[in-house]
């Protein structure tokens, strides 16, 4: 009866019977056979199949829907039977780059194990924009703007942009007035060439071009407080150094404020309850800080 039914759930949730497979560590032809199994036993086609993509056909889209509410309850009374409500346990993978998630983020992650020792977590470091769902990660710390509608984003806190450059820079150089004239400037960069500005409500991107590239913040911050050039930096990375008068602010009225640090995780209908556990504790913790 219970045949085929968690690979039939697993292709729904990642589209395709190869990440079915790779998520479950079995052979893709190890899924296609029970899915097309279970349709046999049912007598309907769940899906449709060309040579590029599946979908799902309309009756197999309803019953997707029921046994996701019927294994939810499956796992429910697992936990329960278990005891993991009181005391989760299992491994959370956590992907995120940067000083916020080493300074900030992390610590309040380890709150959490020393309430939960029995869970494992493993926090993966890289400035790549990992897929979560194909590389096996439960949720993932990024900064900027969330865009992609596959993924839910919950922001965990504002992280307000600074255009800063050492005394030393600038008595060398002519202070810019307009984000125009950072074409003129050896601007350090980190991901991307173009810097974001407000102008009165106007949001415009300017193409700016250095000598130095780095995708840590620390190596830009070494770089401009040693009067290399102009950086575009979170504020808060840089805020003592404005306080002590190493750095010195530009362009603060046409500065953003959109950015943040989010919370990304994929949609999943049946997310491991110590996930959530984790989930619900960094949000209420940067609630607080907030």
């Amino acid at each position: 009866m219970w045949h085929g039914l968690d690979e039939f759930l697993h292709v729904v949730e990642h589209g395709s019977f190869t990440k079915a497979a790779k998520v479950m560590e079995v052979s893709t032809s190890h899924i296609s056979r029970q899915v097309q199994q279970l349709e046999n036993r049912l007598g309907s086609l769940l899906f449709q199949r060309t040579t590029r993509k599946i979908s799902l056909t309309d009756v197999g889209r309803e019953y997707a829907v029921k046994l996701k509410a019927i294994k939810q309850e499956l796992i429910d009374a697992n936990n329960q039977l278990q005891g993991e409500q009181r005391k989760p346990k299992g491994i959370i993978r956590i992907s995120g780059a940067g000083e916020f998630v080493a300074c900030h983020v992390a610590p309040k992650i380890v709150e959490f194990v020393k309430r939960y020792p029995e869970v494992e977590v493993d926090m993966d470091f890289n400035n790549r924009n990992v897929d979560l769902v194909e590389e096996g990660f439960d949720l993932a710390i990024r900064f900027g703007r969330m865009q992609d509608s596959n993924l839910i984003a919950r922001p965990l806190s504002p992280r307000i942009m600074t255009l800063v450059a050492s005394p030393e820079y600038l008595a060398h150089h002519p202070t810019p007035t307009t984000p125009q004239q950072l074409t003129a400037h050896n601007c350090l960069i980190a991901m991307g060439k173009r810097w974001r500005f407000n102008f009165t409500g106007d949001i415009k991107e300017i193409k700016v071009a250095g000598n130095w590239r780095s995708n840590h913040p620390r190596a830009l911050l070494s770089a401009t407080l040693a009067g290399l050039g102009i950086a575009h930096l979170a504020a808060d990375i840089v805020d003592e150094y404005i306080e002590n008068g190493q750095l010195i602010t530009l362009l603060d009225e046409f500065q953003v404020t959109d950015n943040a640090s989010w919370l990304v995780y994929p949609r999943k209908d049946l997310m491991p309850y110590r996930v959530r556990l984790l989930i619900e504790h960094l949000l209420t913790s940067f609630k607080h800080i907030n």
